[in-house]
């Protein structure tokens, strides 16, 4: 079931985002977030369990995927891309989505590809030795 996150997801919003990146629980802090006018953070549940999430930010028109994470054990059953799908629902004035990725999470640049993201173009060294994909969708 996909829902908005709330405060009481903390916990496991912070152990799911860790599995992206060491540092997330000080790069993000949750009830700055569901304060936000411009973040928005959209949670997949499996039995009132927190398994995946997709932040976002928006301005106007145009959508920056920041963060999208799944639990590892379910990873490969589509949740990712229900949270793209239901993203694609929410917003009617969205033009474009955002978002970049490193150049070799390839289960990442696939998944976005099936949604018809396309390369723009690279930063790079980005991600240390590696460059940052900056992809975009027109919707």
């Amino acid at each position: 079931m996909v829902d908005n996150i709330k405060i009481e997801d903390l916990n496991r919003f912070n152990e799911l985002g860790t599995l992206i990146n060491p540092n997330f629980t000080k790069l993000f802090n949750l009830e700055n977030i569901l304060n936000s006018t411009y973040d928005y953070i959209i949670g997949y549940y499996d039995n009132n369990d927190l398994i995946a999430f997709l932040h976002i930010t928006k301005s106007y028109e145009t959508i920056d995927i920041v963060n999208i994470v799944t639990d590892s054990k379910y990873r490969n059953k589509g949740i990712a891309s229900v949270l793209i799908d239901h993203l694609l629902t929410m917003f009617n004035d969205t033009k474009t989505i955002m978002l970049e990725v490193n150049e070799h999470n390839n289960p990442a640049i696939n998944l976005y590809k099936k949604h018809n993201f396309v390369e723009m173009y690279r930063r790079k060294k980005y991600y240390g030795n590696d460059d940052a994909l900056i992809m975009k969708r027109d919707v």
